[in-house]
């Protein structure tokens, strides 16, 4: 009976080792110099006429996370960075795909 309750604390220990070393953060850590930057490219690139969508969401999504990060959330602030780096890399790609399109 010992043995079984020795095993399976010993079970549970792994177990819990093991998630909690899981538990790696999977979304990458965008800057906001990152995002500033891939606004200017959008921007440069005509995004403002040619995908007014994303290029507004993502400079909508950046002022947030600024504000997140000035009320130290970083968790929130850290996703409205991807978000607005995201939405910043569509409206660039919109913008040039645009371009060349007759």
């Amino acid at each position: 009976m010992v043995r079984r309750l020795l095993l399976l604390a010993l079970t549970l220990l792994c177990l819990a080792v093991w998630t909690g070393c899981a538990s790696v953060p999977t979304v990458p850590d965008i800057t906001d110099v990152q995002v500033r930057e891939a606004l200017q490219a959008a921007k440069v690139s005509g995004a403002e006429v040619k995908s007014p969508y994303e290029f507004h969401s993502a400079q909508l999504y950046y002022e947030r996370a600024l504000v997140e990060q000035e009320n130290g959330h970083r968790k929130a602030a850290r996703l409205y960075l991807n978000r607005a780096y995201d939405q910043a890399n569509i409206a660039y790609n919109n913008a040039i795909k645009f371009r060349k399109a007759p």
